[in-house]
């Protein structure tokens, strides 16, 4: 064969080859599309409302958080379309309080769905799925009752020498800054990291003493963050990138350590739990933290693997710090928003304090009788809850009517805190409005269904576990720092910034701390400014 029939042979197989290729293409293309217009043409969707994208792509729900502005967007998106909307494929949006006990209630059959998938760090080489994470209520279940009395309020005391150190150096930082401009963001997010750690741990970062992001901890934790805002949207993806181990490797091979929030509080959990070990048994015994209760109890019965050990400690400061700074940094805002609601708090914890009803350090059983305290705290977490995406969960295989539709088992449902904090029909027509004597004005009927529609902590068997906690925290702190200083709002801008990647983290609050002068009221006069 001379070399031009050579030449036409291989131009032959290239072309064949490349025929092929398209054809194959093409093939995908024309099944997709005809699986993308069944879908969006399901009889049970196609006539609910919704953006014409959002039943052809799941882009359409990316749109909707990519900009960190989440709440935002799905507030005006049921303003838009109504109670219940279509916003993807298989999702649907709901804004009615009535189905919140239907999805979300004990008992219901409405599992997590792919979304939490993401959220699944990896430990020794396999997935360690968490309470938070998990889909299978039986894992759940198994998982949450041996350590649920160590969450419970009546064993909140353990943890309040926690509070008290990481309070007593936040106001001892706030002396040395005082009448300086101080980013409150910050430092809240500093005082709640370091609360936990030592609420965990009995062992602090240093954030607060050091006064920056020890290690990057925080930076790192928001650069998953960014992540976790894409790729829960498409959460089959997850296993081809950050959840594909075999990528990492390579990755890490090929560029050095990566940033990898969850990898490094594993190997801290690790070393904590080798410090506790190596203790002497004179230490353990005047230890109250988490690990020391932890393994009190695993030495009693016995029912508590070291894996499961470390999934409960690593998750506690994972989750603990974020959801804690954002609350507390809620209500600060609110309260310097709100000058009369903060005019009302500061006088009643000045009374309190002048009827010898408040210790040195206010006590967590204190607190609790602070009813408008109470008040302010869950005004703060109703308009601005720290979880920012819709909770997903999954239609039971029997199918479910929502809103007067029927839809078919496995359709993704769900509903966002911050759209439904805003409800008229529960919290009154001034709902957009940060109003703490709402919860004290209520009847208890009204009450039962503000409670019953207030999504910050979740609902149901998958309440978070820790919200005892977190509230511990902020009953002590908020009054605590409150008769001590004078606050001001210095920030250049009117208003903190925001940016939701599933928690809605807000930044930009910079204010002035002014020492109170004693008064016979016993906190400061409010002649002092406040």
């Amino acid at each position: 064969m001379d070399a031009s029939s050579q030449a036409f042979v291989r131009y032959s197989k290239g072309t064949s080859v490349f025929g092929v290729t398209v054809c194959f293409l093409v093939l995908v293309a024309i099944v997709y599309l005809a699986v993308s217009v069944f879908v969006a043409f399901r009889p049970e969707l196609r006539n609910l409302p919704g953006p014409i994208l959002a039943r052809f792509s799941g882009i359409y729900r990316l749109t909707l958080v990519y900009g960190g502005q989440a709440p935002f967007n799905y507030r005006r998106l049921h303003q838009k379309y109504g109670t219940i909307v279509r916003v993807g494929p298989n999702h649907v949006s709901v804004s009615d309080p009535a189905v919140i006990p239907q999805i979300y209630g004990i008992g219901a059959n409405y599992l997590k769905t792919s979304f939490y998938k993401v959220f699944t760090p990896f430990y020794q080489g396999t997935p360690l799925e968490s309470l938070f994470s998990t889909q299978d209520p039986m894992y759940h279940k198994s998982l949450k009752k041996p350590v649920a009395n160590l969450f419970s309020m009546t064993n909140l005391r353990y943890y309040e020498v926690h509070v008290d150190e990481g309070t007593q150096i936040f106001i001892d930082a706030m002396d040395d800054l005082e009448n300086e401009s101080v980013d409150l963001s910050k430092w809240l997010q500093w005082y709640a990291f370091d609360v936990i750690a030592s609420i965990t741990f009995q062992r602090r970062f240093g954030f607060m003493e050091r006064r920056c992001d020890v290690d990057n901890m925080i930076r790192d934790l928001d650069l998953g963050g960014g992540y976790i805002k894409v790729v829960t949207q498409f959460p089959e993806l997850h296993q081809w990138l950050i959840g594909n181990k075999t990528l990492m490797g390579l990755l890490e091979r090929l560029f050095g350590e990566l940033p990898d929030a969850f990898a490094r509080f594993m190997k801290i959990t690790e070393q904590e739990i080798a410090r506790y070990n190596s203790e002497e048994t004179a230490m353990k015994a005047g230890r109250t933290d988490f690990l020391a209760q932890l393994r009190e109890k695993e030495a009693k019965d016995g029912q508590i693997s070291f894996r499961d050990m470390m999934n409960h400690l690593s998750n506690n400061i994972i989750a603990g710090s974020d959801t804690t700074a954002i609350s507390l940094r809620a209500v600060f805002y609110y309260l310097l928003k709100t000058p009369m609601v903060y005019k009302k708090l500061v006088t009643e914890i000045g009374e309190a304090d002048s009827n010898k009803q408040l210790s040195s350090l206010i006590t967590f059983e204190e607190s609790l009788k602070l009813s408008y305290l109470q008040a302010v705290m869950k005004e703060a977490l109703r308009i601005h809850p720290g979880v920012a995406f819709p909770l997903e969960r999954y239609i039971p295989p029997e199918g479910a009517t929502i809103c007067g539709v029927k839809l078919r088992g496995g359709t993704n449902i769900s509903v966002n805190p911050a759209v439904i904090h805003m409800s008229k029909e529960v919290y009154g027509e001034d709902a957009d409005q940060f109003r703490p004597e709402r919860w004290i004005e209520a009847s208890p009927q009204q009450l039962k269904q503000m409670d019953r529609s207030f999504l910050t902590f979740g609902h149901g068997a998958r309440t978070c576990i820790g919200k005892n906690i977190s509230t511990l925290e902020m009953g002590k702190f908020i009054p605590q720092i409150l008769r001590h200083f004078d606050l001001d709002w210095v920030s250049p801008q009117a208003e903190w910034n925001l940016e939701a990647a599933w928690f809605w983290k807000q930044s930009g609050m910079l204010v002035k701390f002014k020492r109170r002068v004693k008064s016979s009221k016993g906190v400061g006069s409010l002649d002092d400014g406040i």
